[in-house]
């Protein structure tokens, strides 16, 4: 798009803007758009990176930045669930999903301790088997917070619906007033009941399971803006990633230290995707036979990094109205370093990863055809 708006003499920030849906427009599959966010989202970036302000001089060098915009939908699918308290007290979460390092368990126990007022780190977390449940779609596609944390909530809303009616048949309490918090039962005015207690006055544990299952919600939208500023060395042709802007469009955040953990791991792994990492080919057979020869980026190749979320008004289907982040931030980081290049050195890299080589031979190709 960037290469589109230098050939029409367009600054390529309104040539985006001129481009972004809005709402109220009709998507390819004939879905309209609410509460669009992707302006919004790229003027927030554009205003951390200070997209508009004089560009830095460096001798021998260029400087270039660039931008991509990405929308991506919530993951959809099915997830089962089941919620056990013990006599003891003993809060125990049953899940088909296995944990793939983005710390989604953590996520789901804390939605069933904010329903039922128990610590976080308290619950225990069990993983079921293909032979303890009959489906469950599983890890991926961004959807667990949003599938797996609404069956969550599906299953401890049904086991505080239990607890309600023992509290009511036994205190005669009004169930609307009952409140779960800091491992209580209790109604105001009156004296709590450890929640320990009133599940061992039932006499046996409290257990419910539930089943969550979305189609996709075409109407629900989630934007990701990303800005790289770039230094290519007119001599060599090295690009250096010196600061990238990521912007998000989010809503509710659960867990904020996961969440940014998220965003900082998919623009690592895609800024090693857009300049270093490199699958060579012989003849048609691999000839990068080692990491030894695969470069992959360290802590030294990443940039001074912003991060800006911009709250959206609609929010989205999770619990508590919040949205995907998983794979949001990765899909733009690589065009936005090619725009960054492009506009320093008026090449367009076609195939990744930028390598100076790459870069070395288009500049002298520039030179050649003045």
């Amino acid at each position: 798009m960037d290469l589109i708006a230098r050939e029409l003499g367009i600054d390529p920030y309104d040539f985006r803007m001129r481009n972004l849906v809005r709402d109220g427009d009709v998507s390819p599959l004939g879905h309209h758009w609410h509460n669009v966010m992707g302006a919004r989202t790229l003027e927030a970036a554009a205003e951390a990176a200070n997209y508009h302000q004089p560009k830095p001089v460096v001798p021998g060098k260029k400087i270039g930045r660039g931008m991509a915009i990405y929308e991506r939908h919530i993951g959809a699918g099915t997830s089962v669930v089941k919620v056990v308290v013990a006599p003891d007290g003993t809060v125990t979460l049953y899940t088909a999903l296995r944990d793939t390092g983005s710390g989604f368990y953590t996520v789901l126990r804390q939605i069933l301790g904010q329903e039922l007022g128990v610590p976080y780190n308290t619950i225990r977390l069990e993983t079921w088997t293909t032979d303890d449940t009959v489906f469950d779609t599983g890890v991926g596609g961004s959807r667990v917070t949003h599938v797996g944390g609404q069956a969550t909530y599906g299953a401890v809303q049904a086991v505080c619906q239990k607890l309600r009616e023992l509290a009511v048949a036994r205190y005669g309490w009004t169930a609307e007033e009952i409140i779960f918090k800091e491992e209580q039962v209790l109604v105001p005015g009156h004296t709590p009941v450890r929640l320990a207690d009133l599940v061992a006055q039932s006499g046996g544990p409290v257990e419910a399971e539930f089943t969550y299952a979305a189609e996709r919600d075409e109407h629900v939208t989630a934007f990701c803006a990303q800005l790289a500023e770039v230094e290519v060395e007119e001599e060599t042709g090295a690009v250096t990633l010196k600061t990238f802007t990521t912007a998000h469009d989010v809503g509710t955040i659960l867990n904020p230290i996961a969440h940014q953990g998220q965003i900082e791991g998919a623009v690592m792994q895609s800024v090693g995707y857009a300049l270093m990492e490199e699958l060579q080919y012989d003849e048609g057979r691999v000839s990068t036979l080692s990491f030894g020869e695969y470069k992959i980026p360290t802590t030294g190749d990443i940039p001074e990094l912003r991060t800006v979320l911009v709250p959206s008004e609609s929010g989205g289907p999770t619990p508590y109205g919040g949205k995907s982040i998983g794979e949001q931030p990765i899909s733009a980081v690589a065009p936005a370093i090619v725009n960054a290049v492009l506009d320093a050195t008026g090449i367009s890299i076609p195939d990744l990863p930028v390598t100076a080589e790459k870069v070395y031979r288009a500049l002298q190709a520039q030179t050649a055809s003045a």
